[in-house]
């Protein structure tokens, strides 16, 4: 454990380092989104990876920029945030108009063209679990890569440190947006188009609170709805664990995808 805490505080501070020299924006409508890109030549697989929740007081960041340098890959890091807190809005928006999500959408279809990508593979943990899920349902043939997203989302920024987050993406809260973000993913996983082209890898503890609260009910959703599942049980009993237990499982996944062509 002290060998992964080492690691993940030097891969803060290489972070930071990489947001000085390479973060560029991309504008759509009236959202810019900030975004750092690592280019792989030899590849024609793009891994987007999308932020975690930070915590109050803290600014966004970017996760798992280390973690996934020695990748063969080409990795789009997208950044999340805006809003008066600078923790973003889950890539979804404010005042419930979706367009933080829209531009993040038309953001990886530009690398998508621009790369020439053959295979996409979407990633995160926790609130970049679930936008991996969110975003990642969009493009057929997609890859997801998360570990323990939350899945009722109102509930769940209700009763967190995160209440600012909810009333940003909602605006003015009433009884039917609070149902239909809470239920947001859970629509989107039912209704999806391209169920039977993508391929989901799922990491989580059984031990920590977010299994019981999201992730179980979550995979058996999954398994009902017909998605290809393949899941990687541990037993942390602090879901902010997460962090030290899913680099291994992400960068294995994606190796597993490159050299199965999965």
């Amino acid at each position: 454990m002290f060998v992964k805490k080492v690691k993940k505080y030097y891969e803060y501070i290489m972070t930071k380092f990489n947001v000085l020299l390479e973060q560029k924006s991309f504008r759509h409508d009236t959202v810019v989104r900030k975004y750092i890109y690592k280019d792989y030549p030899k590849s024609d697989v793009l891994v987007v990876v999308f932020s975690s929740c930070t915590r109050p007081g803290l600014k966004a960041r970017y996760n798992y920029v280390r973690t996934l340098n020695p990748m063969p890959v080409k990795r789009l890091f997208i950044l999340d945030d805006t809003g008066s807190d600078n923790r973003g809005s889950y890539y979804m928006g404010y005042n419930w108009n979706f367009k933080e999500e829209a531009a993040t959408i038309e953001l990886i279809k530009s690398f998508i063209e621009k790369t020439k990508a053959k295979k996409v593979i979407f990633c995160g943990s926790s609130k970049g679990g679930y936008s991996a899920l969110n975003l990642g349902m969009a493009f057929e043939n997609s890859r997801m890569i998360v570990g323990s997203p939350q899945y009722y989302l109102a509930t769940y920024l209700e009763t967190s440190s995160n209440i600012p987050t909810l009333t940003q993406i909602m605006g003015e809260k009433t009884p039917e947006k609070f149902e239909k973000l809470d239920f947001y993913l859970r629509d989107k996983l039912k209704n999806n188009q391209y169920i039977k082209s993508q391929k989901i890898y799922y990491h989580y503890s059984n031990k920590e609170h977010t299994y019981f609260e999201h992730v179980k009910d979550m995979i058996r959703d999954m398994k009902k709805f017909g998605y290809d599942i393949k899941e990687d049980v541990a037993d942390y009993t602090n879901h902010s664990e997460i962090s030290y237990y899913f680099p291994d499982f992400l960068k294995k996944s994606i190796y597993d995808i490159i050299r199965n062509q999965d």
